[in-house]
């Protein structure tokens, strides 16, 4: 007589029995091999059954990069807040690492004030002295010694005229000094290029690079700036 097993207690029942005698487990037929068995089946109410590998390929068609869905990548989307604004972007990394320490800026240097214009006086013997900044009176005494015909001395007044500075300007005066205002007798002019200018009686006149002082037309003073 053919018996079946129970696959759950082990008991013996008849070929045909659907349920164990002894456990009352239901009996599922044996295959033809005797030597093969099935692996047992969890009941239909144990729990659902697990998804095939073509249930995991559906799935993962279903939300895959093909059917357009976003894979989780493990990292939290950034907020609204850190999301960079429009039309800005942060330097690259690379950028800034390319273009070196900023070079140290070296201080001006600064530049040395100019110095103040002089003035000379070129005398008939091309020997010049400079135009100090207080009043210069020229006369006789100083000319003298310039003229062919040494009676003419006389015609050339003690204090004929002065000449001085003030910042970067120069001036000439006939006769008047800060002691003394008495014009000289036989007149102080300037030439400058074709024209002849009248010193005396005007006040101060002044000074060009090249002007000529005429002195009671005896003796001629250049001056000039350097």
């Amino acid at each position: 007589m053919n018996v079946t097993k129970c696959s759950a207690c082990g008991s013996e029942n008849r070929q045909d029995a659907r349920f164990c005698d002894a456990c009352g487990a239901k009996i599922e037929p044996e295959a033809e091999t005797s030597e093969l068995k099935l692996a047992p089946m969890p009941a239909e109410d144990e729990g659902s059954i697990a998804p095939t590998n073509e249930d995991e390929s559906l799935v993962d068609s279903m939300f895959g990069p093909e059917a357009g869905g976003l894979e989780p990548t493990g990292e939290p989307e950034p907020s609204a807040d850190a999301m960079e604004p429009e039309g800005e972007s942060s330097p690259d990394l690379a950028d800034v690492e390319d273009e070196g320490p900023a070079e140290a800026t070296e201080p001006e240097e600064e530049l040395p004030a100019p110095l103040p214009k002089a003035g000379y006086l070129v005398f008939p013997d091309n020997t010049e002295q400079p135009i100090p900044p207080s009043q210069w009176l020229i006369g006789r005494t100083d000319l003298a010694k310039y003229l062919p015909d040494p009676k003419q001395a006389n015609e050339i007044s003690r204090g004929h005229l002065t000449v001085f500075q003030e910042g970067d300007r120069f001036f000439v005066e006939d006769g008047t000094t800060m002691v003394q205002r008495k014009a000289s007798t036989n007149k102080t002019w300037l030439v400058r290029g074709s024209s002849r200018i009248l010193v005396t009686g005007t006040g101060r006149t002044e000074l060009q690079h090249d002007d000529e002082i005429d002195v009671a037309e005896l003796v001629t003073l250049q001056f000039v700036v350097r």
